[in-house]
Parts: structure tokens; C-alpha cells; sequence
């Protein structure tokens, strides 16, 4: 498999047809049989990986792309307005985090890096927007369940439904509720994710003033959260960031290794069995290996 495969195989899993701005192969490759992947890459992991003899690297995180990786935050306005935030007023609740990030882009060193996996001749890629995506269609589903099976659910049904996914049973955080009460009815809801990073207060006022009831992020910013508390309007459940991500990157991981290669990630929440860091469960489409 070349790394062109392993993008395409990632856009297939959402239906995306082009590669996202937070997205990227940084050092091209082919004959890849044996992949490292994990949340966070940088110079020390490539390291690792070249000295232990794999044939790419995958980060989830963007490292080589936020100059432009800002873009991705837009697929917020479409989040909202398939929520029934009209389209002026979801763009306008996107605009001050999207230039804080465009900004905050300007300062990254986007080089070191890619750069570095270049020099040691490693193949090496990030796949962000279309994994978060995928978790976004699975953290949906489970809210939707949830709501289907009893309209009047709580928040803390909702906490139970989506802790009681897998990467969710093995996550050493919780999935909580920092704006509202576990006992008040989850009414509407909706699950943000899947944009580069959470919309923060500005996106999840936009959905409480415009008829849904409960956000959920991966992850919020204390001062988001002391702001909306003071809003007073809405509620706002957090799964965790490792254990939001994972819930997207487990099926793509499973896709691999169903067309036979060897994927091994430097995650305890992606490890389908509970493995511990250096236990081999297995490798192809059978089990984890840890790193």
C-alpha cells in the first residue's frame, strides 16, 4: 500500500472527496506494510519508528499544516445549520475562534516536523478532519439511540450512552456535564465535532438560541465554559479529547488492517483488548499492539 491509498482510505470511510486543509502526506511512500499510528507525532516519535522499522507514520493531529489547518473550522456553519441555526447567524458565531486560529497558524513552526521525517527517508502523513468526522457520525448515533429509546433521557442517560462506548470503557477521563445538571432532560442534541477543534462559547450559544438544547464537544476551554454558565441557556456535555478521538480513528484503524497491514498505535484507549503498553495481542485484523 502506498500513502495515497492510506488518505483515500480514510476520505472513503466519510464519503469526502478531497483531502481536508488539516490533512496531509508530508513524505510520500509505497511498500507500506507496517504502520505506527498515534495522536500526537513529533521529532522523537519518527525517531522510534525508524529505529523499530516501520514503514510510515500516522499522526491524527495536524503538525506540518495549522497555517492553513484554520479553514477546517468553517464545517461548524454547516454543523449548525443542519441544526436549524440559520446560516448568517452560525457564520457569525464561527468568526472570532476562525481568525484566533488563522492567527495563532502564523506563529507554528509547520516545518520541523515533516522536515525531520524527511531526513530519516520515514513516510509520514496526518489524517484529522475525516477521523473526527467519523467520530462525530458515532457519538450522534449513540445520542440518538439514547433519545430514541426514551424521548424524555437525561443528560446523565447521555453521559451513560456515549461512556459506554469501548474507547470510552478504557479512557482514564470521564465524560461530563460542565453546564447544566446530569438529572435535566437532554432534549435536543447535538454533537459538534469534527471541525479542527471545539466551537467554544460563541458556536454552542448559536445552537442553544436556535432550539437545541445540548452540545456536545471532546474538550472546552474553562473560560468557555465560565461564560456559558453565566449565559445560562443550554447545556454542554465533554467526552474527553483521547476518548473523542478515538472513536473515530478505531474504525479506520479496523478498515487497515482488514486489507492485511500492520497497524500498531501509541494509544491504551484504541487498544481493542485492554493490552498494556508492550503486550502484542496480535497484529492484522486480529488485535492491538501497543507501543
Amino acid at each position: 500500500m502506498n500513502t495515497d491509498q492510506l488518505m483515500r482510505a480514510a476520505l472513503e470511510l466519510v464519503g469526502f472527496e478531497v483531502v481536508p486543509e488539516d490533512s496531509a502526506i508530508y513524505v510520500a511512500g509505497d511498500g507500506i506494510e507496517r504502520v505506527l499510528f498515534g495522536l500526537d507525532i513529533g521529532v522523537g516519535e519518527l525517531l522510534m519508528a525508524h529505529h523499530l522499522g516501520y514503514d510510515c507514520v500516522i499522526a491524527h493531529h495536524p503538525v506540518g499544516l495549522p497555517h492553513r489547518a484554520w479553514r477546517v473550522f468553517e464545517r461548524h456553519v454547516g454543523l449548525m445549520v443542519q441544526a436549524g441555526v440559520p446560516e448568517e447567524a452560525a457564520r457569525k458565531a464561527v468568526e472570532p475562534k476562525m481568525e484566533a486560529l488563522r492567527l495563532r497558524g502564523q506563529a507554528c513552526n509547520y516545518e520541523q516536523v515533516p522536515l525531520a521525517a524527511r531526513r530519516l527517508g520515514l513516510p509520514f502523513m496526518s489524517i484529522h478532519c475525516p477521523l473526527d468526522e467519523m467520530g462525530r457520525r458515532v457519538m450522534q448515533t449513540a445520542v440518538d439511540e439514547a433519545l430514541a429509546a426514551d424521548p424524555k433521557a437525561t443528560l446523565g442517560d447521555l453521559v451513560d450512552a456515549l461512556a459506554g462506548l469501548p474507547a470510552a470503557k478504557r479512557a482514564e477521563t470521564e465524560v461530563t456535564v460542565p453546564v447544566g445538571d446530569r438529572a435535566a432532560p437532554a432534549g435536543k442534541t447535538v454533537v459538534a465535532h469534527g471541525a479542527l477543534t471545539n466551537g467554544g462559547y460563541h458556536v454552542a450559544r448559536a445552537y442553544f438560541e436556535h432550539g437545541v438544547d445540548t452540545v456536545v464537544y471532546i474538550h472546552v476551554s474553562p473560560e468557555d465554559v465560565r461564560r456559558l454558565r453565566e449565559h445560562g441557556e443550554g447545556q454542554l456535555v465533554v467526552t474527553g479529547h483521547v476518548v473523542g478521538d478515538a472513536f473515530g480513528i478505531a474504525p479506520y484503524v479496523d478498515a487497515l488492517r482488514t486489507q492485511g497491514l500492520e497497524i500498531d498505535v501509541l494509544s491504551h484507549v484504541l487498544a481493542r483488548h485492554g493490552a498494556g503498553i508492550g503486550e502484542d495481542w496480535g497484529r492484522g485484523g486480529g488485535g492491538d499492539r501497543l507501543m
